[in-house]
């Protein structure tokens, strides 16, 4: 990268004239460029115009620093290098990615690059709208806003009504906070797509001008009427920052969603993305796996980026390591696995097995067997015996003497275990049948609460935005999750900064099926195709 020289009387950065070619751009864009001898050239340094250097691949010195800028923050915490840095980079990088891990602390720099600018321009004209999760919008984020700013930033939360959101948003808040499928609220395809009722505010609010969209690989597919409307609603902005750990979770191809936000793709189509990074082991059936190569060329979409591994920022952090535990299933469950296998191989043979959807309900119905409760026609559950799986639970949970995180994906078998083991300990649930309030409520009681050993989640609502779980050091995957992201965040609630002792990941597995699962989540394969394998291997 170039060299350049700060001259801190005059304010300028002058850099050595590497191309006639590029210096005549940069004086297109940058009109107070001034040529120095044919050998330099100077700009006025500004906000701008370091920028449209970035632009260009110039070195810039960072914009905000201790002398101009407080970095406003919780009492008792610090800000950190690394987050002046990712700061920095978003500052200078109005449409990027942070890629950085979870952990390292990604919330409170976006914070601070939307602080910065509402000082750095007229009051009011540069709000900005955060979107996440329904679960984190209070947790994580209306929190770290009240404690970061105390009184001098306002927000709002835009849920309920259309009604409702509506006049929250026309309360001009320097932060709103709206959930994924919120920004599409009001907007119809009923003759022919358009935006109405509150998309519409939303899109006609020009004074929010500044985007932030944690865990966005919840845009990763581009065909969804949620990623149509955010390209509408959200892609003009002229600060659009796009948060996740794992862009990647099921295939390369997930970058395609995100980086159609950002840049456009480069002019790149789907297809042409999956035939590069992918390739089809069964021509014509519906299985795709990575190119040895394929996650790399996918990354590049991602541009421009800045990723913190979570070992750069924590350099004392515990070991993590992560154990399987075999079970037995039980008589029950091997005369329902081996009806289900039955028809499973009618199916691989006619044909219909080669099919996403027909493969999806067959996993669907097998991790129910496996977990024992299954769901009739009516959504009404009926119990399978699965003993052996319980009691190797209750044998972890008995030998560790701190606290414990359950993941489970299913609403019938949270319940069911929740019954079990609070014979024995305190235990809570979370799921998407508690309420914001009652979610908060219990994670402050586990955190502080020395008899409450045990929590029971779904993965789904609870794997991102908790910190208060470094009280645990134990996690128990009581069944299997198909999505990686769900899964990496999942084991990231325990081990991040904060975290004390080492962590234990336990796997329980009763089949060659979950071996499978979890295979490709530790290794970021997609789960497509995972059963129909199992299935041609004879090992079901």
């Amino acid at each position: 990268m170039t060299d350049f020289y700060h001259d801190h009387a005059r304010n300028l950065l002058i850099y050595p004239q590497t191309s006639p070619f590029i210096t005549s751009q940069l004086q297109q864009a940058i009109p107070e460029l001034k040529e120095i001898n044919g050998a330099y050239f100077a700009v006025p340094r500004t906000l701008r115009n370091a920028q449209v250097l970035r632009l260009f691949d110039l070195p810039v010195p960072p914009v905000i620093t201790d002398h101009n800028y407080d970095w406003p923050i919780e009492p008792g915490k610090k800000a950190l290098e690394h987050q002046k840095v990712m700061t920095n980079f978003e500052l200078m990088h109005p449409r990027s990615f942070n890629l950085s891990d979870p952990g390292t602390m990604k919330t409170q720099a976006a914070l601070w690059l939307a602080d910065f600018l509402m000082r750095h321009y007229p009051k009011g004209t540069m709000r900005a709208l955060i979107v996440a999760p329904l679960t984190i919008l209070e947790t994580v984020w209306a929190t770290a806003i009240f404690k970061s700013f105390l009184n001098t930033r306002t927000f709002e939360i835009l849920h309920g009504t259309a009604e409702k959101r509506k006049a929250l948003l026309a309360k001009k808040p320097d932060f709103a906070i709206i959930n994924f499928d919120g920004i599409k609220v009001g907007a119809h395809s009923r003759k022919k797509f358009e935006l109405d009722g509150f998309s519409l505010a939303l899109l006609e609010d020009k004074d929010i001008q500044i985007v932030i969209i944690d865990e966005a690989d919840a845009f990763c597919d581009a065909t969804t009427m949620r990623h149509r409307v955010a390209r509408l609603v959200l892609g003009q902005r002229r600060f659009l920052l796009l948060q996740t750990g794992t862009p990647t979770g099921n295939a390369p191809t997930d970058v395609y969603g995100l980086s159609k936000l950002v840049n456009n793709a480069f002019g790149k189509s789907f297809k042409t993305l999956q035939h590069e990074t992918m390739y089809q082991p069964y021509p014509g059936g519906f299985k795709w796996l990575p190119l040895k190569d394929g996650y790399e060329k996918a990354f590049k979409l991602l541009t421009p980026s800045i990723r913190f591994d979570i070992r750069d920022v924590w350099k004392d952090a515990p070991e993590c390591t992560t154990q399987q535990r075999q079970v037995q299933l039980t008589a029950e469950q091997e005369k329902h696995i081996a009806g289900m296998k039955r028809d499973l191989q009618i199916q691989l043979k006619n044909g219909q097995l080669v099919n996403a959807a027909n493969e999806a309900g067959a996993r669907q119905k097998l991790l129910q067997i496996i977990l024992g409760g299954i769901y009739d026609a009516k959504h009404d559950s009926h119990t399978i015996e699965s003993q052996p799986r319980i009691d190797e639970i209750e044998r972890i949970i008995a030998h560790t003497p701190r606290k414990v995180l359950i993941f489970v994906p299913l609403t019938n078998i949270v319940h069911s275990l929740y019954k079990q083991l609070s014979k024995r300990w305190r235990c809570g649930i979370i799921n998407g049948e508690v309420s914001q309030k009652e979610r908060g409520n219990l994670i402050r009681a586990f955190e502080s609460e020395a008899d409450f050993k045990v929590m029971i989640m779904d993965p789904q609502p609870t794997a991102h935005g908790i910190n208060e779980f470094v009280v645990a050091d134990t996690v128990i995957w009581a069944g299997i999750t198909e999505k990686t992201r769900l899964y990496k965040q999942g084991n990231a609630r325990a081990h991040r900064p904060g975290q004390k002792w080492p962590v234990t990941i336990y796997q329980i597995v009763a089949t060659a099926f979950e071996k499978e699962v979890f295979r490709r989540l530790e290794t970021n394969l997609s789960q497509a195709g995972a059963l129909l394998e199992v299935v041609r291997r004879g090992e079901l």
